[in-house]
């Protein structure tokens, strides 16, 4: 036999091979052995236990939150009209504020303050009703140091203020500037009068300065209503804080323009 037939034993070369029979020591007796029936039992090593985990608790179910019930006072406008409120109660809706005729008053009244102060510009700017123009306003104001410039301002005030309290535009402005102007010439006119700062000898000119005033400050204050450019304005309806501060306004801006157009202090 030569040496490349020659191989070591395997396994393999038994697989083929009958069982070999174990003697038990008995006559005739003889046992096939049982080969394992896996791995583990061939090894003798123990089967590795398989361990389930446990199951998780289900998480409670979240309580459902109570019915929000407003407190008292606390406004319900999320409910419509008909509908039952959290308490059983029906919800019923509130009718607007009727105005009556306060806005057809408040039209009058920006017609005719603002009207007034059209026509007195109109006056001055074209001559009209035998007035002298703005030569005569110049005149009227040569006193103060600047009365060329108060003759242009002046009637230019009155018209731009005339203009938007007749159309009820930005009547919180156009009532500021009219105080501002009327303001001014009320100041003129009592300073120009014999009577000076008493009332009781005043004539119908001052009155009728103190009126225009009157009239401007009571605008800002009511609004111009709603019979206007600024109806969907809440000013038209309601004025609140702007009133304050275009009033405030409107007065410190006659003063000042009495005391650097006319160099009078009006404090003193």
């Amino acid at each position: 036999m030569s040496d490349n037939t020659r191989r070591d034993v395997t396994s393999e070369d038994f697989d083929d091979l009958p069982e070999v029979p174990t003697y038990t020591g008995e006559t005739g007796s003889t046992k096939v052995p049982t080969p394992p029936q896996d791995i583990y039992q061939r090894t003798g090593k123990a089967a590795p236990t398989e361990v389930f985990p446990a199951s998780p608790t289900p998480a409670p179910a979240p309580a459902a939150a109570p019915a929000a019930v407003p407190f008292a006072g606390e406004p319900t406008e999320y409910l419509a009209p008909g509908e039952a409120g959290p308490l059983g109660e029906e919800v019923v809706a509130e009718p607007l504020a009727r105005r009556g005729t306060t806005d057809f008053g408040l039209l009058l009244l920006r017609v005719l303050v603002g009207g007034y102060l059209i026509l007195d510009a109109l006056k001055v700017f074209f001559g009209l009703g035998g007035s002298a123009g703005i030569a005569g306003l110049e005149g009227e104001f040569a006193a103060y140091p600047y009365g060329e410039a108060l003759a242009v301002v002046v009637p230019t005030l009155e018209l731009a203020a005339g203009v938007f309290l007749v159309l009820g535009l930005l009547a919180p402005v156009a009532a500021l500037v009219a105080l501002a102007v009327t303001g001014f010439l009320l100041a003129h006119v009592v300073a120009a009068s014999p009577a000076g700062a008493n009332p009781f000898t005043w004539d119908a000119a001052v009155w009728l300065a103190v009126f225009v005033f009157a009239a401007s400050l009571v605008l800002q204050f009511t609004g111009p209503g709603l019979y206007g450019v600024d109806a969907g304005r809440s000013w038209a309806r309601r004025p609140l804080a702007s009133s304050w501060i275009c009033a405030a306004l409107g007065v410190a801006a006659a003063g000042v323009m009495w005391w650097f157009g006319t160099g009078i202090n009006p404090l003193a």
